[in-house]
């Protein structure tokens, strides 16, 4: 073996995307951040789009960067977010650039496919979280409005599968991610033919299932061409929220304990790793559902709002002041501000959709529901971070509930991992021995699938004990002198804003 192996992870996220580069010398994976860069859908005639153009410029820029500073590259992989797509016309050319899942135009479209079958029928054919912003939903909205895009579309792409077409001119479709289409039969690993063809969608722009943990191709020469490099082979990481799920650093000891997991990023996910799609009555109404993992593993998990809201927020301050707030001063001034013990539920549908005053947002459901006002950043701060933690503390407990076992460790892993209050707020709420980190778990687990593609480990287990030994965690043991102090407010909680465990 070289004495270092590169790997290249080009990591789309709701917010933001970047390229990594990782470095195995044989021991320790290294990451070296190559490229960066916001990523803003744009709003045009009453609908908002992904910017995908720019995207894969940027993905190209990425390329160029890594291929610039590092002599040898053994492959690269692209995730990206669940649910959109593109659809490519009969000369395989994109037809629109892709909608984004926060589009208003899916918002009723699950009533409307009640007509046609429950949403228990729905989940025991595709074992999937109901989720109006799903592909079905996008898909019988263009169907219903008989759009030409959809009647003149030869494949269907996923957005990472569609990234990956464009580099390497392969259709394939990545199972992890087909599996939140809520179309795809997770068992059989097959498309559901029966709710296809009930809602009238043309079955034949599905394409056959692909596994992660693949070569797929290489750079095609007109990428390679404009970039000046040589073909590099493309491997098939999982999408965003497994590829995290799938680096989560859980050591050989704790695997023998009943651990969770809680990925905070812009959205967030409560769960557990399965040997096959968990179909529970309880856990359906309750909200949670299954999703593709690598290796043949499976995700019974619920989604929710992860930091969208202080993402949003924290955007409209810096509109408002004309300044950059920089997250480090948001933490400063949540440390130092006051709880006024007022809530939000951070999953209401008002704040899904909500993309220019989000701050607004906030204060006009603290007003509808009878609560005070917070009159800082801090306050609002700390309002957004301690829904967020009692919404997760909800979770958790039906998770319990679902499962009958008592959840004994948490890994938390995303963006959230670097909040310190956060972690020991939940930490503390939840009354969990809490493991935080590492923070870049998505590009990790896009790099530990390419390793095993390439056979530099032999399987995702010992990729990820090399991920355990290069990286630090921090780690959260609750207090139990606040635990009375949280019990108190999860109480006002439920009651202010009517829910219920």
């Amino acid at each position: 073996m070289k004495n270092t192996q590169n790997f290249l992870a080009l990591d789309f996220g709701a917010s933001n995307g970047r390229a990594i580069v990782g470095s195995f010398d044989g021991q320790v994976l290294k990451l070296n951040e190559v490229h960066r860069f916001e990523n803003r859908p744009v709003y045009m005639g009453k609908t908002l789009y992904w910017d995908f153009l720019r995207l894969f410029s940027e993905l190209k820029a990425g390329i160029s960067e890594a291929v610039r500073n590092f002599k040898d590259i053994e492959s690269i992989g692209v995730d990206t977010w669940g649910c959109d797509f593109g659809l490519l016309g009969k000369d395989n050319s994109l037809l629109s650039n892709p909608v984004h899942y926060r589009d208003k135009r899916t918002l009723g479209m699950a009533d409307k496919l009640k007509g046609f079958f429950t949403n228990w029928d729905m989940y025991e054919r595709t074992q999937a979280q109901i989720i109006e912003i799903n592909t079905i939903y996008q898909l019988y909205y263009l169907k219903e409005n008989k759009s030409p895009i959809l009647e003149n579309s030869k494949y269907l792409l996923l957005l990472g599968d569609l990234f990956n077409f464009f580099l390497t001119g392969e259709l394939v479709c990545e199972f992890t991610n087909a599996t939140l289409t809520q179309l795809l039969n997770q068992r059989e690993k097959k498309w559901e033919k029966f709710i296809i063809n009930k809602l009238g969608l043309p079955a034949d722009i599905f394409i056959d299932i692909t596994e992660p943990g693949k070569i797929i191709g290489s750079l095609n020469s007109e990428v390679c061409d404009e970039l000046g490099c040589r073909s590099l082979k493309v491997a098939l990481p999982c999408y965003d929220t497994t590829s995290e799920i799938t680096a989560i650093p859980v050591s050989r000891e704790n695997k023998l304990k009943n651990w969770a997991y809680l990925n905070c990023g812009t959205w967030a996910m409560v769960g557990l790793v399965s040997d096959c799609p968990v179909l529970s009555r309880e856990g359906f109404e309750m909200g949670f559902g299954n999703e593709g993992g690598f290796a043949g593993r499976y995700h019974y998990l619920k989604n929710m709002t992860g930091l969208w809201i202080i993402q949003q927020c924290r955007k409209k301050w810096m509109e408002d002041t004309k300044k950059e707030i920089s997250w480090k001063v948001i933490d400063a001034d949540t440390f130092r501000a006051a709880s006024k013990n007022v809530f939000i539920d951070v999953d209401d549908y008002v704040f899904e959709r909500e993309i220019f005053d989000m701050p607004s947002c906030v204060l006009k459901y603290l007003k509808n529901t009878g609560q005070d006002i917070p009159g800082s950043i801090g306050e609002m701060s700390i309002c957004v971070y301690e829904s967020l933690a009692l919404k997760y503390m909800i979770n958790l407990k039906k998770l319990e509930k679902i499962t009958g076992r008592k959840i004994e460790l948490l890994h938390l892993v995303g963006g959230g991992s670097n909040n310190r209050l956060l972690c020991q707020w939940l930490a503390d709420a939840s009354e969990l021995p809490l493991i935080a980190g590492p923070q870049e778990t998505t590009s990790t687990g896009n790099l530990l699938a390419q390793m095993v593609a390439s056979r530099t480990a032999a399987n995702i287990d010992e990729a990820r004990e090399i991920m355990i030994n290069s990286v630090e965690l921090n780690y959260y043991l609750p207090d139990k002198k606040n635990y009375s102090l949280w019990q108190d407010k999860f109480d006002n909680y439920l009651k202010i804003l009517s829910l219920n465990i």
